[in-house]
């Protein structure tokens, strides 16, 4: 094991920074300046013309499919099944009126009371 270890130390050369090579011109540097307008050119233009009105038309059709389930909520309210292991509280929660979480919705889920 000793002898594995010796011979890595021995094959990695010291001093040495392999990772970066120090021989940058300006002409590889002004290329990489235009490399960088053109791709950032080519984002900008993908953001605004393909992924903006993607998202506009997915949130009216989202928001549309929504609001008919809201409308359909309220004509048509779900049965609650009031199960003993639903809703054990031991103690009140430390915001709002203590008996409901956070994200609690009176459209959508029943009183803890009933």
């Amino acid at each position: 094991m000793l002898r594995i270890a010796q011979l890595a130390r021995s094959a990695t050369p010291r001093g040495v920074r392999s990772y970066s090579s120090g021989h940058f011109s300006k002409e590889s540097y002004e290329a990489s300046k235009e490399h960088a307008k053109t791709a950032v050119e080519t984002w900008r233009k993908i953001s605004l013309f393909i992924a903006l009105p993607a998202c506009g038309i997915l949130g009216y059709v989202s928001t549309k499919d929504e609001f008919e389930h809201i409308h359909h909520i309220e004509h048509d309210p779900p049965t609650f099944t009031a199960y003993p292991y639903l809703r054990v509280r031991r103690c009140k929660f430390p915001y709002g009126d203590g008996d409901h979480t956070p994200f609690w919705n009176s459209i959508t889920n029943p009183d803890p009371e009933d």
